[in-house]
Parts: structure tokens; C-alpha cells; sequence
């Protein structure tokens, strides 16, 4: 575990050495987090809380979309067949490459936050029992969206286009994860669909509301379901690449 969160940090340097990657975190956290500040003083439809939070799960998945195209980015620069003889394993060191779009994403959070505090002086010393939330919904969050990067890069492999397909990733998540109701509710119809996403249940943590044992359980089931996806998804990847010769990894 260790090894893997050297990995992992290893690659987070790597991936904020483009620039495209922090441009498309701030952006999006910043766009969103604006258009909600000039709606807020307008209609006062939402709390602050909820924008904040709204704008920094949008920086957050934004960002680890980039996980669709990572591998054929590393392809591009001739560094992915090290990843793949890696002697810690292929998957281990392609799983430390896809966390790093979700790890630094986790940044919008903090960005937002910022942001809308800037805008609104409204700036406030939280209690230990909020940011103890704040703190586990962020931990929550980032699981969840480094288990969906996973079985996404592992998916979009297997086109060499993968890159102009992350656009496409990000508003099924939103209306899926009940991201776009939080001021309103999500339908009722839509409610069983975003437990199959792990990222629905870490947005109520942080906006403070009460989670039941039963809605934790169901979580940590979609959570491993998706890393176990991304798994089998890998292995039938590496097998193209490494025993049937059809996924170029040069």
C-alpha cells in the first residue's frame, strides 16, 4: 500500500506538469462556482454550502475524466510499455497513472470553497464535527471517483479516441450522481439509479446531511463493484496487448 501511494504521488507530479490538466480543474471549478455566485444573488435558490460543493464535485469529476484518455497519453509518450513491464505489475502501475486524474482533482474542492468565500466575504470558522465531514465526504468522494476513473480508463482503452470521448463522461455522472437537484431533490426515478455510482452518497456528507448505516453498506458494495469492473476490464486489456498483440502499447 505504501509502494502504491508513492506510485500514486509520483504520477499526481507528472500529471500537473501539462498544463491542460490544471487548466481544465480550474476552469471548471471556477465557471461553475461563478454561474452559481451570480444565480445565488439573483434567485437565493441554493445555500452557499450547496454551491460550493456543487462546484467542486463538477472541478473534481471534470478533472478525472482526463482518466479516459491517460493511458493513450502515455502510449503518446512512448512511456506506457514501462508501465506495463513494470516489475511491480501492470496493474498496479496503470492504477497509479488513472488515480492521478481523481487525486488532483480533489483540489477543486478546497478551490471552490475559496472561491465562493472570496466572492461573498462570508468567510467562517467551521466546528471539528463539520470538518470531520467535510473531511470523510472528501474521502469518500475521491474513492469513489478514483473506483470510476478505473473501470473508465479501463473501458476507453480499447479505442485509440478515447481523449475526445471524456466530454461525454461528465453529464451522465452529473444527473446520474443527483449532482444537478441538490437544491431541488432528485426525482423520484432517479433516486435508484445514482446508488450504482459511488459518488451520490459522499456529495450529502458534504453538504452535512444524515447518512444511515444501510446507504454507507450500499456505497462500499457500488464502490468495490466498480473496482472489481475496472479489474476485469484491466486484465482482458493487458491480455490484448500482451498475449494477442491487438492493444498497441508503443
Amino acid at each position: 500500500m505504501r509502494r502504491q501511494i508513492r506510485m500514486t504521488a509520483f504520477h499526481v507530479r507528472q500529471f500537473v506538469s501539462v498544463p491542460y490538466f490544471i487548466q481544465v480543474m480550474v476552469v471548471a471549478t471556477l465557471s461553475t462556482t461563478l454561474v452559481q455566485y451570480l444565480a445565488f444573488n439573483a434567485w437565493h435558490g441554493v445555500t452557499p454550502t450547496v454551491v460550493w460543493v456543487r462546484g467542486g464535485v463538477i472541478g473534481l469529476w471534470s478533472t478525472a475524466t482526463c482518466a479516459a484518455g491517460i493511458i493513450g497519453f502515455e502510449r503518446y509518450k512512448g512511456t506506457l510499455v514501462h508501465l506495463v513491464l513494470a516489475p511491480v505489475g501492470a496493474l498496479r502501475s496503470l492504477a497509479a497513472v488513472v488515480s492521478a486524474a481523481a487525486s488532483f482533482g480533489v483540489l477543486a474542492l478546497p478551490l471552490s470553497w475559496a472561491t465562493w468565500s472570496l466572492l461573498s466575504w462570508s468567510v467562517h470558522a467551521p466546528s471539528w464535527r463539520r470538518l470531520a465531514g467535510v473531511a470523510a465526504g472528501t474521502l469518500m468522494l475521491w474513492l469513489g471517483a478514483v473506483a470510476l476513473s478505473l473501470a473508465v480508463a479501463a473501458l476507453f482503452v480499447l479505442t485509440p479516441n478515447a481523449i475526445s470521448y471524456e466530454g461525454l463522461l461528465l453529464v451522465p455522472v452529473f444527473l446520474l450522481s443527483g449532482l444537478t437537484f441538490l437544491g431541488s431533490g432528485a426525482p423520484g426515478w432517479l433516486q435508484p439509479l445514482s446508488r450504482l455510482l459511488p459518488v451520490g452518497l459522499p456529495v450529502q456528507v458534504l453538504l452535512g446531511g444524515p447518512i444511515s448505516v444501510g446507504a454507507l453498506a450500499g456505497w462500499t458494495c457500488s464502490t468495490l463493484a466498480w473496482a472489481a469492473l475496472a479489474g476485469l476490464l484491466g486484465r482482458a486489456a493487458l491480455v490484448r496487448a500482451t498475449r494477442t498483440g491487438t492493444l498497441e502499447v508503443v
